[in-house]
């Protein structure tokens, strides 16, 4: 932090470990808490009152809002966007340009892939895959280990059980129920409101 530009760009409330690396463009605000081994990459934008924890890497032009947490060994892909009050677990992978709604939880070790588009208040659980531009709608729940393919849709106030499978670009409808393990094709269509696959 020995840069007058760093210094600068985080609010002097926030607190960095002096084992982080923070670039000196990228801006740092109020209460931020910045934990050992953390790097926060070029043009980066971390909110006020944001946890990152030890091993944290935010790529470049990242932007992570308000009172967001974010686990252990989690990496946010440049351009990426995390929204306020989000939980993301430990050594979660969060592509380039992927972007996570308000009040989110994301358990340990899943990935929303490059390009893809979780809103808010969504619950993806332990080890679940949202793959690349797939798009998961507001107060979705999708099981562990889970994917959601490529392309996919996933219509708001669904639940998605434990190791359901989803194709690339199939479209499942608003308040659906897919039940655990099931494996809706690739393209298929599952109509809003059905309570079982």
């Amino acid at each position: 932090m020995g840069k007058t530009e760093t210094i600068r760009n985080i609010d002097p409330t926030a607190t960095v470990h002096s084992g982080a690396r923070v670039d000196a463009s990228a801006m740092v605000e109020a209460g931020a808490m910045i934990g050992c081994d953390v790097t926060v990459g070029r043009h980066a934008h971390i909110g006020g009152f944001t946890i990152l924890q030890s091993g944290v890497s935010v790529g470049e032009y990242a932007t992570i809002s308000d009172e967001a947490v974010v686990g252990p060994g989690t990496t946010i892909g440049a351009g990426s966007t995390v929204g306020r009050g989000v939980r993301i677990g430990r050594e979660v992978e969060l592509g380039v340009r992927a972007i996570v709604g308000d009040r989110t939880n994301i358990g340990a070790g899943s990935r929303v892939s490059a390009g893809a588009v979780v809103e808010q208040r969504a619950n993806i659980r332990q080890g679940a895959l949202v793959d690349r531009g797939a798009r998961v709608g507001n107060r979705v729940s999708i099981g562990a280990r889970a994917w959601v393919g490529p392309g996919a849709r996933i219509g708001s106030r669904t639940a998605l059980g434990a190791r359901v499978v989803i194709g690339s670009n199939a479209r499942v409808g608003n308040r659906a129920r897919v039940a655990q393990g099931v494996q809706v094709p690739q393209d298929a269509v599952v109509p809003a409101r059905t309570r079982a696959v």
